[in-house]
């Protein structure tokens, strides 16, 4: 059982404004009344061309700006102040459904505040606001007054004694800012703002490269979320035209109703995480999805002042499977091609093409999203790299051929499960090393070798390395590795004990031989281009 006691008042305190501003600064603040001057453009048809001035005077640290977007009638000047009401509701398409935005943004900003207003040929209206009415808890009235008037469907703000001070640098931040944030409606003739008098172009996230079969990708479609409304939503994702990964511009860029809400987001929402992306990284810095919703305002999925997504958002959910599978595709071939081969090869040479597009009629959560595979990377075996290397070389001395083939079988012989397989590489090394150093003698030393005097030099190994030693410039080091690893060959064969051979003796062994190689002949042992 209940018994009601008594109605308590539940009117908020005026110091709700200060209360509510923390996380405002002046490009948020800034941008939610440009927001507000376009809904109000919207709601009058668009019928006039709409021209936003926003004043920064660095000098009188003053803000001004100024709209023709209609103005605002007498009777609705209540709204200007009065925290959640708001002319918009939340089954248009506006970018101003919270009825807080301009007032918390006005009070963020300054604590000296005058708007002015004129619908139509109606006289000229000003509401001013300052700090000592707000921390007046006494009264919610505020003074409205008859002033010269100004154009006509015009409204001026103008905020004095700011909280944070202007500086020359703010002027640049927020033509980039505002650029960016509305580059969409930019796209309107009849749209335009004006910083300090001169026009802000539009800065739009599309330069994309377009490889073959991996092409940009563009899904659109229509969610049905019943009584609250459908929303129109299109994924494009891709691979972009250069890697920044300083200026950290890959990621997802969300634009609800056409303003841009988040840029290069990198939340685990979208897939930077464990298994799936994974942690942003330079190497998937070519990786960028642009998702653009329109619909009603209440299925937005931003935060309060529009300057973040809101993952748990209703809306947000049912879209984040598809975009967390977009932005994953593109990462993942931005980090393979990063490796092999080079994003010039594989991805920036490409710079003109088509996006692919899929219209679908449902593009819910049910719904999948169809992406190319993920290319496999082309096998090259070693013993096709190391042909090629010395292709050419072998077509003027055919007598290398065998010295490089058994460096091949060498390598096909550590593949197989063969108990004493280092030793039997070891030795075939060796030998291929002792005939290496006979073919220099004959065929690249330049010195005419009688047939007694060869007979006689290749009968004692110690002769043949005295003879090489003469003509060929290896290192003392290097010479100590051939001698040390002959004698190991020497205990392989002579010695009725089975010598171990270690993986690292094999692999020192065999770079040293591959070096001699290299000096003697000019072989190439490079193998970089192998991809497995």
């Amino acid at each position: 059982m209940k018994r009601l006691i008594q109605d308590i008042d539940a009117i908020p305190s005026k110091r709700i404004y200060l209360s509510i501003i923390a996380d405002y600064h002046t490009k948020i603040a800034l941008c939610e009344l440009i927001d507000n001057a376009i809904d109000n453009w919207s709601f009058n048809l668009k019928k006039n061309n709409l021209t936003i001035k926003v004043e920064l005077n660095i000098h009188q640290q003053l803000v001004r700006v100024t709209d023709n977007s209609g103005g605002i009638q007498e009777s609705e000047m209540h709204l200007i102040v009065s925290p959640g009401n708001s002319k918009n509701t939340a089954a248009e398409n506006t970018i101003g459904l919270f009825g807080v935005g301009s007032k918390r943004a006005v009070v963020a900003l300054s604590e000296d505040i005058r708007i002015y207003s004129r619908y139509k040929r109606d006289k000229t209206i000003l509401v001013e606001i300052d700090d000592a009415w707000i921390k007046d808890d006494t009264t919610w009235d505020l003074p409205i007054y008859e002033v010269d008037k100004i154009a006509e469907n015009t409204t001026i703000i103008e905020l004095n004694k700011l909280r944070d001070p202007l500086k020359e640098e703010d002027i640049d931040e927020l033509s980039i800012y505002i650029g960016t944030t509305y580059a969409m409606f930019f796209k309107d003739s009849k749209f335009e703002i004006l910083l300090n008098g001169k026009k802000i172009n539009p800065i739009i996230f599309d330069k994309w490269s377009f490889p073959p079969g991996y092409e940009p990708k563009d899904f659109s479609g229509e969610i049905d979320f019943g009584a609250d409304g459908k929303i129109n939503l299109e994924i494009l994702g891709g691979l972009t035209t250069s890697g920044e990964p300083s200026g950290g511009e890959y990621g997802a860029y969300f634009y609800c109703n056409k303003r841009l809400v988040a840029k290069a987001y990198k939340g685990p929402e979208v897939g930077y995480r464990p298994l799936k992306i994974g942690n942003p990284h330079p190497s998937n810095s070519l990786a960028r999805v642009i998702v653009k919703i329109n619909g009603p305002a209440n299925l937005m999925p931003w935060n309060s002042s529009k300057s973040d997504i809101n993952p748990k958002h209703p809306a947000f959910k049912e879209i984040q499977e598809h975009i967390e599978r977009v932005l994953t595709h593109y990462s993942t071939l931005s980090k393979k091609w990063s490796t092999n081969g080079g994003w010039e090869e594989n991805v920036f040479r490409f710079k003109s093409g088509a996006i692919k597009k899929e219209v679908l009629q449902n593009i819910s959560a049910q719904v999948r999203l169809f992406l190319p595979p993920i290319p496999r990377p082309k096998t090259k075996k070693y013993v096709d790299v190391i042909r090629t290397n010395n292709r050419t070389l072998s077509k003027n001395k055919p007598w290398v051929v065998g010295l490089y083939e058994t460096i091949i079988a060498v390598e096909e012989i550590s593949k197989l499960k063969l108990d004493q397989k280092n030793r039997i590489a070891l030795l075939t090394l060796d030998s291929m090393l002792e005939i290496a150093f006979k073919e220099y003698l004959l065929n690249e030393s330049g010195v005419a070798f009688n047939a007694q005097r060869f007979e006689n030099i290749m009968k004692n190994r110690a002769d043949v390395h005295r003879e090489v030693k003469a003509m060929v410039p290896l290192t003392s080091a290097q010479w100590q590795k051939i001698e040390y690893y002959y004698k190991l060959r020497c205990e392989l064969v002579h010695k009725r004990a089975t010598v171990t051979i270690s993986d690292n003796d094999l692999a020192n062994f065999r770079k040293t031989v591959e070096y001699t190689l290299k000096k003697l002949f000019n072989l190439n042992f490079k193998a970089d281009l192998i991809i497995t």
